[in-house]
């Protein structure tokens, strides 16, 4: 049997189809005291930062922004900075906006509520160790005992006054789910091939079962999430798809899968552009990435979608910009591995 963790150590090969579009920048205006002032509230209107809320009620800060201008400005390695032991002790530079006395927090189920800092608090992410925030908050279901990885999140927190808008999660039963599976069964089959040549280049390994033969089975979506965008005749979707292969004679009862995930833009309901990636793997879906979508904001001309990514190995918070014919991650921290040295 192959040893899966050679598995793990394989890189995602992508299939990629959307364009390159340059960062966009911010200016101030050079108008009237009027139109600066006008200016200044809308740059107070679209600054924040964003942090990701544990069950255990902290927070870990990993994201600032002003309008389109996005920055981590929050420590990540805490083995290169002085950890303060009080709020009023962390420098203001960290926040990359004002020192916040309160965050609103959107929970998972959708619900918004406020909670307060409390004071800098230590904890880990896998191996890693991190800086977060203990509050004041209380979740409904109790955090899990022991250690956890990836650990429960109730919601993401911001500062600031950016509206947050849901991501849709598209029900299984409904008939569009069908419709886009079997509308998305080419270029999964297309994105699978890719991924076992480079798993063939790499390592040497050949799938046990030809082009032919796999394209049998049946392709399944496990996630689909949604938005609208600017143009109402496009949305753009995040969308995990298995195929599942009965185990072999030396694969213990537990077969070969191939995953594939990533972003689809639809136009009036039909597939025009995607990027998706491929991973196989077995059953036991070592080095799966899945998503966990928080919600998505505009603080100026353009919206962006809050997620994790994560599994059994690592996990990731990131921001990315998302319209019509781009998706483009402006915030990528790696909250969290395995590795451990």
């Amino acid at each position: 049997m192959m040893i899966r963790a050679a598995f793990a150590a394989l890189a995602f090969a992508s299939t990629a189809y959307a364009a390159l579009f340059p960062p966009t920048t911010s200016g101030h205006s050079t108008g009237s005291g009027q139109a600066q002032a006008k200016d200044s509230a809308q740059e107070r209107e679209g600054r924040g930062a964003l942090a990701i809320l544990r069950r255990d009620g902290l927070l870990f800060p990993f994201a600032s922004f002003n309008r389109d201008s996005w920055q981590v400005t929050w420590p990540i390695d805490v083995e290169q900075v002085k950890v303060p032991t009080t709020l009023q002790a962390i420098p203001e530079k960290w926040w990359g906006t004002r020192a916040p006395e309160q965050w609103r927090v959107r929970l998972m189920a959708g619900e918004e509520r406020t909670i307060a800092p409390m004071a800098p608090q230590l904890f880990s992410i896998f191996c890693s160790r991190r800086l977060g925030l203990r509050t004041d908050y209380k979740a409904a279901q109790p955090p899990p005992g022991g250690v956890t990885n990836p650990y429960p999140k109730d919601g993401f927190a911001m500062t600031g006054n950016v509206p947050v808008e849901p991501i849709e999660s598209m029900d299984p039963s409904s008939p569009d789910w069908q419709t886009l599976t079997l509308a998305l069964t080419k270029e999964f089959e297309r994105t699978e091939a890719v991924t076992v040549n480079g798993v063939k280049i790499r390592t040497g390994w050949r799938h046990p079962l030809p082009d032919e033969f796999r394209s049998k089975f049946p392709v399944r979506m496990e996630s689909w999430y949604r938005s609208p965008t600017d143009n109402p005749d496009w949305k753009v979707s995040y969308v995990e798809l298995v195929r599942q292969y009965p185990p072999g004679p030396e694969d213990q009862g537990c077969g070969l899968e191939t995953l594939v995930s990533g972003w689809v833009h639809l136009q009036n309901g039909g597939v025009r552009k995607t990027t998706l990636r491929g991973k196989i793997t077995y059953c036991d879906r070592v080095g799966a990435t899945y998503m966990l979508p928080f919600g998505r904001i505009r603080p100026k001309d353009r919206w962006y979608w809050v997620f994790q990514l994560s599994g059994w190995e690592d996990e990731w918070y990131d921001v990315a910009l998302v319209g019509a014919n781009e998706v483009r991650h402006v915030i990528e921290v790696r909250a969290g591995n395995r590795m451990c040295f």
